[in-house]
């Protein structure tokens, strides 16, 4: 029985150090590593350094042993950016979903700063807090459409590729829930109410991700469910530009650009893809997609209808984190900033990445300082200016 056990065990090779004096185990894997290392980068193992140990002749391979309640790919990825330099690093290095996400569980359950730290930055490259990044991110998604080769900065703003299987949302969600990232649910929401159709069980049941047991709390199912009906709903009022309001100031052929508004509403519901983005407000309605649907109106109507397209765009996504029951996006971006400091995101990874640990947000937190006081500083001058009028 013990053999057949034994035979079960798997040993990750790059985390099997022979000199090891910690033996680990997660389900049937089993990691030799370093007590010290171990306890220098984790307070909550530096307190199990304290605990006493068996004897000598009850050690598994010599080494103190510890049994972890947490899935093996997890504590995999966890130990290997604890013990390998070379993996994981910090934003815009490139990262897996499931690197970003066994690191930033794993790292701030046992208290390992840096490393739950270097992962939230990563994973909140993923999910927008403001409209404008949001708009550079769908850019970079459909870029196809209209530039041979979207901005090298838009396409690497977001540092892991998205996982084909769609549950990997209800596991960022879970996962940002645990940490109290709550700045990742509004943008995590609006894309998982395109899913639902492909994920209803999985809200409601639960499901397996890679093999991990994982599923939305009852209260993240209970907003959801009022949240995905709001944002449903609000696809025809951001479409709503298209047929009001009718008349433009200024327009050179009211009847045509108006004929030809009315025309385009018909012709969206039929475009392909027009459903799958029916309960997506913000993608619905693409401009280098869709403006083809407008060739015949004039320029006055065409910059009017983008000025009232974009207005009601930020009016959805002002309410947005109000739907899903969240703090408004000003609390969600403080919380932000005081979790990973101001990461410029948007900014070209390969102009900031230098190979050193963290650079963007040692340096965006003064950066944000220096904007803070220079717009005091403006405001200032101009009140001294009225006043001396």
């Amino acid at each position: 029985m013990e053999e057949t056990e034994a035979q079960r065990l798997q040993i990750i090779s790059e985390l099997w150090f022979e000199d090891g004096n910690l033996l680990i185990q997660a389900e049937n894997t089993q990691y030799r590593v370093f007590r010290g290392i171990l306890a220098a980068r984790s307070s909550v193992f530096e307190d199990m350094q304290s605990l006493p140990q068996p004897p000598a002749s009850e050690q598994a391979e010599n080494c103190a042993f510890l049994l972890l309640p947490d899935p093996a790919p997890e504590v995999t990825v966890f130990l290997k950016a604890i013990f390998d330099a070379d993996f994981f690093k910090p934003y815009p290095a490139p990262a897996e979903f499931n690197e970003v996400i066994g690191c930033l569980r794993l790292g701030h359950k046992y208290g390992v700063d840096f490393l739950w730290r270097r992962a939230l930055v990563h994973l909140s490259s993923g999910y927008a807090t403001t409209l404008s990044r949001l708009d550079a991110m769908i850019e970079s998604e459909f870029g196809e459409e209209s530039t041979s080769r979207p901005s090298e900065s838009v396409l690497e703003a977001r540092s892991w590729t998205a996982p084909l299987q769609p549950a990997h949302q209800i596991r960022a969600i879970q996962v940002a829930r645990e940490v109290g990232a709550l700045w990742i649910l509004p943008r995590a929401f609006y894309i998982l109410c395109s899913d639902f159709p492909a994920l209803h069980r999985a809200v409601f049941m639960g499901t397996d991700y890679e093999g991990i047991p994982m599923s939305l709390s009852e209260h993240d199912r209970e907003v959801f469910i009022k949240g995905r009906e709001i944002q449903s709903g609000s696809s025809a009022d951001i479409l709503q530009f298209l047929s009001h309001p009718l008349n433009t100031v200024g327009c050179q052929q009211a009847g045509l650009c108006i004929l030809t508004r009315l025309k385009a509403i018909g012709n969206i519901s039929r475009r392909q893809g027009f459903r799958s983005y029916s309960t997506l407000p913000l993608h619905i309605w693409r401009w280098r997609a869709h403006i083809n649907l407008l060739d015949d109106m004039c320029t006055t109507c065409i910059l009017a209808l983008k000025k009232t397209h974009q207005a009601a765009r930020q009016e959805f996504w002002d309410k947005l984190p109000e739907m899903y029951g969240l703090p408004n996006w000003n609390e969600l971006e403080r919380l932000k900033i005081e979790s990973i400091g101001a990461v410029v995101h948007q900014v070209s990874p390969r102009a900031l990445y230098r190979g050193h640990d963290e650079p963007v947000i040692r340096l965006s937190g003064l950066l944000v300082w220096a904007i803070q006081l220079s717009q005091n500083v403006y405001s200032q001058c101009c009140k001294k200016l009225r006043e001396k009028k």
